[in-house]
């Protein structure tokens, strides 16, 4: 009877760790919910009303809740991307989280970079935030070029590179503007109403 049970012992085991890493992942999954609720009311909000604000209460909540979705799945990549846009989007409206004394920078962006080195979205959202922190250098022409390598027929990474092209036109080194005008040549002939629009924007 004891070796009986000294076989199954090991499966109990893991199937306590399984039962484990399955309820933190849905933990997770309910702050990421929450996170990216929230990440888009402020989209729209902003979107609709150039002078909306974001209440400092509700921004420490969502990072609080960022946070917590990456202490029960810490391999999930996609929470650092999450992560770093409610951090931007804080930085854009002067906000910095209460928890910490420390002014928002780019690490969490950097992070989120290191954790998905192969998605281009991530690439093309970091070079957009240090736009953002104006550090135009070669660090941003860097994560603009690897976008553009990882996803050269991505919507969303051909419209960041027509708009970042075209604001910085003549800030940039001659080989990144050309790769970033041929990205918005790419823009135009996938998707002409869309680059019809940026061109307007961004004469």
């Amino acid at each position: 009877m004891l070796k009986r049970w000294l076989l199954v012992l090991p499966a109990i085991a893991l199937l306590a760790v399984a039962l484990n890493t399955a309820f933190n992942l849905i933990r997770s999954e309910i702050w990421r919910y929450q996170t990216q609720d929230f990440l888009e009311f402020w989209q729209a909000e902003t979107k609709a009303d150039s002078n909306y604000k974001i209440n400092q209460r509700d921004f420490d909540v969502t990072v609080n809740g960022i946070d917590k979705a990456l202490n029960n799945a810490p391999f999930a990549s996609e929470l650092r991307v999450l992560k770093a846009r409610v951090l931007e989007l804080g930085f854009r409206h002067g906000l910095t989280p209460t928890q910490t004394a420390e002014p928002v920078d780019l690490t969490a962006w950097r992070e989120a970079v290191l954790a998905r080195p192969a998605w281009p979205y991530s690439w093309s959202a970091y070079a957009q935030a240090r736009s953002q922190h104006s550090l135009i250098d070669p660090q941003f022409e860097a994560a603009l070029v690897r976008a553009d390598e990882l996803g050269p027929w991505e919507q969303k990474v051909m419209e960041n590179a027509t708009i970042l092209g075209r604001y910085y036109r003549g800030w940039l080194s001659e080989p990144v503007q050309q790769r970033l005008d041929d990205s918005s040549a790419r823009l135009a002939q996938l998707y002409p109403w869309r680059a019809k629009q940026l061109y307007k924007q961004y004469p």
